[in-house]
């Protein structure tokens, strides 16, 4: 008599071992690809928002300075022709002169008058360089000076920097 109802010992459902480690792999790969998109896209993420800081900081200053520079009747420092690490002009307002502009533990500054400095850069940026160089040796170039600076990302895994390098010219 013949039994049907016998089960083959090769026809067992579920998987072997063999393939358990396959599938384990490639979850594996596909999660850690994953994984590594991720960071990679953080990490652009920050370093994009480290340069966005910096070049902020460098166009401000940039246009702080421009400002004072235009508006100056005087300047006081650098003398012509000579360069000094602080910038110091009068203008047609005397209640606020001097206009002093400098660098102090890695922040540019302003002053007003007797009044205190104001810090022109924030936190997430160092300033490591600022020169300042009068080249007003003339009517045509009165109260021009160059600008030097360089401005540095704070964020040690992100680094960012730029340079300023203008002349400004009272009109």
């Amino acid at each position: 008599m013949y039994n049907n109802n016998r089960v083959s010992s090769n026809n067992q459902a579920g998987f072997t071992l063999i393939e358990m480690l396959i599938y384990a792999i490639i979850f594996v790969i596909f999660v850690g690809g994953i994984v590594m998109s991720s960071f990679s896209l953080l990490s652009s993420s920050q370093r994009t928002n480290s340069q966005i800081e910096v070049a902020d900081n460098a166009r401000f200053l940039t246009q702080k300075m421009q400002r004072i520079i235009q508006g100056a009747t005087v300047i006081n420092s650098p003398t012509v022709g000579n360069s000094a690490a602080t910038l110091s002009v009068n203008t047609a307002d005397t209640s606020s002169n001097p206009f002093v502009i400098d660098l102090s533990n890695g922040v540019v500054r302003l002053k007003r008058g007797s009044g205190a400095p104001l810090a022109l850069t924030n936190s997430f940026v160092t300033v490591t360089s600022l020169s300042f160089k009068n080249y007003s040796y003339s009517t045509i170039t009165k109260n021009t000076i160059r600008i030097q600076a360089n401005v540095i990302s704070v964020e040690p895994n992100q680094p960012a920097s730029t340079s300023i390098d203008v002349f400004i010219s009272a009109q």
